[in-house]
């Protein structure tokens, strides 16, 4: 009988962490590049949330509050190579991997134009092969063991890719985020578990979910890397994202960041958050705004001025405006392809 040879030792746990410190800035072109992402987010999220009070939409999964974790890890990857399996508040993610506005209001319409699934779907439930997006699943966190699949297949074919799965902390406590880290820790994948903290699973707070408080810590169970970082902080997550791609990308596995995040609406639309959190945490949290927060860093390292900041405002005006105006009127799918790509088709 073979002797089992541990892959992984302690030191390991703490390695994440420690690359964290070598990791600059990336240039101020990404940099502003990156605000840009994070304000059409908002700005795209505030028009949904306007629609849906309107009576013009069914149902919104708002984004604002999580905008630095998913520029973070975008700009941490290989956009168009590495391939990302989004959590639902993404947005800013999947703007930077190349889905546009109309896009995202032609899903929240439920439109023929929606590129994710053709309105099959709920918005924000996204998906592309030609970006490397893996299909988000209704039931969370599926997506997260599909993820790890993507990347097995990757490394059989040595296309060099890491690739990403988000999901949040009510996700965490799920079945398959345990089987798919394990499973990724045994054979080495090169990919990257991105736990999005905000502390409530709905409406279920994180004591009454988790045994622990910091969901990092449950890399060391697979013998992982782990870090725990300021989701709000849109440097801090991509210096953590560069550092586990880059470890992945050297064949020495995968890793866990937890982003620890706040959403400042109410779960999705259909929610009401004021059943289970008080106003004044939320106003807590919202003077730690990650848009505000990423600006003032920009402008502290002369990325950004005032008159710059200005133009991209009111470009970012006009793109979500002509979006909103384009999707609204843009039709339906026609009722005999509701049962396209869904059974075997005969040729």
């Amino acid at each position: 009988m073979s002797t089992h040879i541990e892959k992984h030792t302690p030191e390991q746990a703490n390695a994440l962490e420690q690359a964290m410190l070598d990791i600059p800035d990336p240039p101020a072109v990404e940099l502003v590049a990156a605000y840009r992402w994070m304000l059409l987010a908002r700005r795209l999220d505030e028009r949904m949330w306007q629609l849906i009070r309107q009576g013009k939409g069914h149902f919104a999964v708002p984004c604002q509050g999580h905008e630095a974790v998913g520029v973070g890890y975008a700009l941490a990857l290989q956009r168009g190579h590495d391939y990302i399996a989004p959590h639902y508040r993404d947005l800013s993610a999947v703007l930077a991997y190349g889905i546009t506005a109309r896009d995202a209001l032609a899903s929240f319409f439920a439109r023929d134009a929606d590129p994710n699934s053709r309105g099959r779907q709920p918005y924000a439930h996204w998906g592309s092969q030609r970006l490397h997006i893996i299909s988000l699943q209704g039931p969370q966190p599926n997506h997260v063991t599909h993820g790890v699949g993507v990347a097995y297949a990757a490394r059989m074919l040595r296309e060099g890719s890491v690739t990403l799965m988000a999901y949040g902390d009510g996700g965490a406590q799920k079945g398959e985020v345990h089987e798919a880290m394990n499973f990724a820790a045994i054979h080495h994948l090169p990919c990257i578990f991105c736990c999005e903290n905000n502390l409530y699973t709905q409406s279920v707070p994180l004591a009454l979910e988790s045994s622990v408080v910091s969901i990092a810590a449950r890399a060391a169970a697979y013998g992982i890397s782990g870090v725990s970082v300021d989701g709000m902080d849109t440097l801090a997550v991509y210096r953590a994202m560069t550092a586990a791609a880059e470890r992945a990308r050297r064949g020495d596995g995968p890793s866990l960041v937890e982003a620890r995040v706040y959403r400042f609406r109410p779960n999705t639309s259909n929610d009401d958050d004021t059943c289970y959190r008080s106003r004044e945490e939320v106003d807590e949290w919202r003077a730690r705004d990650p848009l505000t927060r990423f600006r003032a860093a920009l402008e502290q390292r002369e990325a950004l001025s005032g008159k710059l900041a200005a133009e991209i405002e009111d470009e970012i005006a006009a793109i979500v405006d002509d979006a909103a105006t384009w999707a609204e009127a843009a039709p339906n799918a026609a009722p005999q392809d509701a049962l396209l790509h869904t059974y075997a088709e005969e040729v």
